[in-house]
């Protein structure tokens, strides 16, 4: 029955989203073709992956650029419904890029920085990964996060560094909806007892700080709250950056044009750290995938620095 639901489900997403190749347009070069951001945020993709639906995640590239990852939904038609989840792929063959297509990864999926492992959220609210086997993925392995410390009760919006360190959202009562920032260190091939980051990033109460991002060398993080926000607004994108002395810089508004009274979530940087990816509340498109220099962060980084040390009397 499982195996049966799971291929309607295939099917159902096969027909909302497959086009006939000799229908899709023709699409070459790197990040689909697509004309590069300066400081302003741009749609990324329009029509490809930022469509008429909610896109639960920004995309995530292979480290060569020819594989693409993402998650969308489809709303319910009432309230009484559930949503519906598609994780989408699309390959550069050649020199044109292939039609989406659904893929078998649970949700919000995305690459190692080496491009050997592909991670996901799973059906038990733990992360799992595949990984490469000549030109083919292993069978799904679950990282057991949830089960080997079941206070945590889920594992979500992983974001993983290069040393394998991973940062999450886990239950933490007390903060907003009883989620809070986690990191855990891969010891040995396993993970430490993760650790809620201290309370400059998860501050107590009904703020909301989520859906974080961590540089591949752990020196700053990039999350949504909703600090300092007139209630309308659910969310705007913060950094912060990591001391010396491994503490972290108080966060730091990524600012306008980034953020606006619509909410932004779900942060990412290309590979090749040029392009800052996000996600945007756009009236009319549900939510869309935003894409822009990654410049601001660096800009950025002496200003926290200097709040930080005038906030410490250093």
């Amino acid at each position: 029955m499982k195996k049966l639901l799971i291929f309607m489900m295939l099917c159902s997403g096969s027909i909302i989203y497959a086009q006939n190749e000799q229908e899709f347009p023709v699409i070459k070069g790197d990040y689909l073709g697509q004309t590069p951001p300066g400081d302003t945020p741009m749609v990324f993709a329009r029509g490809i992956i930022s469509d008429n639906y909610q896109q639960h995640g920004v995309p995530s590239f292979s480290p060569n650029g020819k594989v693409v990852l993402w998650q969308t939904n489809r709303r319910p038609a009432n309230d009484n419904g559930k949503w519906l989840t598609f994780s989408m792929t699309m390959r550069c063959i050649g020199d044109r890029w292939t039609a989406p297509e659904v893929s078998p990864y649970a949700s919000m999926p995305f690459f190692s920085i080496d491009g050997q492992r592909i991670y996901f959220a799973d059906k038990e609210n733990d992360l799992s990964y595949v990984e490469k086997q000549g030109n083919g993925w292993s069978e799904p392995k679950s990282f057991g996060l949830v089960a080997r410390f079941p206070e945590l009760k889920n594992v979500f919006f992983p974001s993983i560094a290069r040393n394998g360190t991973i940062y999450f959202m886990g239950y933490a009562e007390g903060q907003w909806n009883n989620s809070g920032i986690y990191r855990a260190e891969l010891i040995n091939g396993e993970y430490s007892k993760p650790e809620l980051l201290p309370p400059g990033i998860n501050t107590p109460g009904s703020m909301r700080n989520w859906a974080p991002f961590i540089a591949p060398d752990e020196s700053y993080l990039i999350f949504c709250s909703t600090r300092g926000l007139p209630k309308s607004d659910q969310g705007d994108l913060f950094v912060c950056f990591r001391q010396p002395d491994l503490s972290w810089t108080d966060p730091v508004s990524l600012g306008e044009p980034i953020n606006t009274n619509q909410m932004e979530r779900f942060s990412t940087v290309s590979s090749d750290g040029k392009y800052l990816f996000f996600t945007r509340d756009t009236p009319g498109y549900d939510e869309d995938v935003y894409w822009v220099s990654a410049v601001i962060i660096g800009k950025l980084k002496a200003k926290a620095v200097q709040e930080n040390s005038g906030k410490h009397g250093r």
